[in-house]
Order: C-alpha cells, then sequence, then structure tokens
C-alpha cells in the first residue's frame, strides 16, 4: 500500500514538473514560435495574393489586346504590357498587319467606308508600308532568332517584311526576308520553310504584274471616260466600231430604198 502511494506522489510531481516546464517555455520560447508561424502564414497568404494580382493583370492585359482594333491602339498595348507573355510581339505584328490591309483595301482604318477621304492616298500609301516595315523589323530584332517554338513569332514578322518588299515590287529584298524565314522555320517548322520557298519561286511573276484601275467598276454602271478605265478590254491599236452613216441625198446611179 505505501509503495503505491509513493508511486502516486511521483507520478504527480512529474506531471507537475512537466506542467511547469511547458508554462516556463511557453512563456520563454512560445512567443518567437508563434510570431514565426504568424509569419509563415502571412507569407503563404501574400503569395497567393501576388499571383491573382499577377493573373488578373495578364487577363486584362489579354483583353486590352483583344479590343483594339486600329494600329495605333495596338502599339500602345505593346508598348504597356512588355513583359506579359508575348502580347507585345502578337500587338505589333496585328498593327503592322492593319497597315497592310489598308493598302489591300484601299481604305483608311481611321475613315468609314463612306467618307469621301476613304481612300488610301499615295503619300498615306507609302506611310503604310514604312510603318508596317519598322514594326515587322522590331518584332525580328526583338524575338528569338534560334530555331525553336519561340521563333514563330520571328518568322511571321519575316514574312511581313517579305509582303512588304513585294508591295513596294522589290523581289530581291523579299526574296532575301523569305530566305531568313525559310532557314529560320526549316527545323521547328517545315510547312512554314515551304511556304517560303513557294513564295520565293513565285517572286518572278512580280514583274508581270499591271497597275489595275483605282477603283473596280460597278455591274452595271455607265462606261467611265476617266485614264484609268479606258481601254482596259480593248488594245491601243484598236477603235470602237463605227455606225455607217446614211447619206441624206440618194447617190446619183445607186437604187433608191424605199424605207420600212
Amino acid at each position: 500500500m505505501d509503495n503505491r502511494l509513493k508511486d502516486i506522489q511521483h507520478g504527480t510531481l512529474t506531471e507537475s514538473r512537466m506542467n511547469s516546464d511547458f508554462l516556463f517555455w511557453l512563456k520563454t520560447k512560445g512567443p518567437n514560435y508563434l510570431l514565426l508561424a504568424m509569419l509563415v502564414l502571412c507569407g503563404f497568404m501574400g503569395f497567393n495574393w501576388w499571383e491573382n494580382r499577377v493573373a488578373v493583370a495578364r487577363d486584362g492585359a489579354w483583353t486590352e489586346f483583344l479590343s483594339a482594333q486600329t494600329p495605333q491602339a495596338l502599339i500602345e498595348v505593346a508598348n504597356k504590357h512588355a513583359d506579359t507573355d508575348a502580347i507585345s510581339q502578337l500587338a505589333t505584328i496585328n498593327a503592322a498587319d492593319a497597315y497592310m490591309q489598308s493598302i489591300q483595301m484601299n481604305k483608311r482604318f481611321d475613315r468609314e467606308a463612306g467618307a469621301a477621304d476613304a481612300a488610301v492616298t499615295p503619300e498615306l500609301r507609302a506611310e503604310y508600308l514604312a510603318e508596317a516595315d519598322r514594326l515587322y523589323a522590331k518584332v525580328v530584332s526583338e524575338g528569338s532568332q534560334s530555331a525553336g517554338p519561340r521563333s514563330l513569332l520571328t518568322v511571321t514578322a519575316l514574312f511581313g517584311r517579305a509582303s512588304v518588299a513585294e508591295t513596294k515590287n522589290d523581289p530581291p529584298q523579299a526574296a532575301q526576308f523569305l530566305t531568313q524565314a525559310q532557314e529560320l522555320a526549316a527545323k521547328t517548322y517545315p510547312q512554314l520553310a515551304k511556304v517560303a520557298q513557294n513564295r520565293k519561286e513565285t517572286l518572278p511573276q512580280l514583274a508581270n504584274i499591271r497597275d489595275m484601275p483605282s477603283r473596280p467598276v460597278e455591274p452595271g454602271a455607265p462606261a467611265s471616260t476617266s485614264a484609268s478605265t479606258d481601254n482596259l478590254l480593248m488594245p491601243m491599236n484598236m477603235n470602237a466600231p463605227v455606225e455607217p452613216q446614211i447619206p441624206a441625198t440618194p447617190v446619183e446611179g445607186s437604187p433608191v430604198v424605199a424605207p420600212k
């Protein structure tokens, strides 16, 4: 019986000593560990907040890119989001494409379709070509110059520069850009390399392209007397058939034909 009481007293003293040690640890070391745990929790919450902020900023950048319609708006997006994915390169290429599309459609991008000054003047055409070539060249200089998936935008910009040279009727310059595109795309994008080769083979045909009228002739429209549409379908040495004239008085010795 005495041994059991001694064991109980010893256990009580041990538990009391452990509680005292734990309380002493909480008083001396507990605040430090609690502060460390709070710092870890705050760091985790801050990391999640930063990730959400980056995702929201990225979504906003892509939304701005998709909503931009004019070259000026696209260039602004490219400058604003230069470090977000490939938005800068894509926006720059789209801006250059918009200039080229205006030239091909003979319609200014900053005018309504029915406006009197909607057509692209020769001065604007030269300006648009220069600006498109500058934007394509910017993507080429800043893009990847080694074969790989990242070279796709560079190849696209080289095709754009070739289109500008073709529009200027400069086959040697176009062939140079197409050769660069072909070499860059040969390993990763063999289909694009084949397209570049085919375009180089058709460059001599640019010399056979004749100037087209300034605007198409609508069906049923009256014949125009402007210089741009005269004799488009008729050789220069041919004249339109002239209706024979009937003399007012019959010639002597010729039979008289009674009117029907």
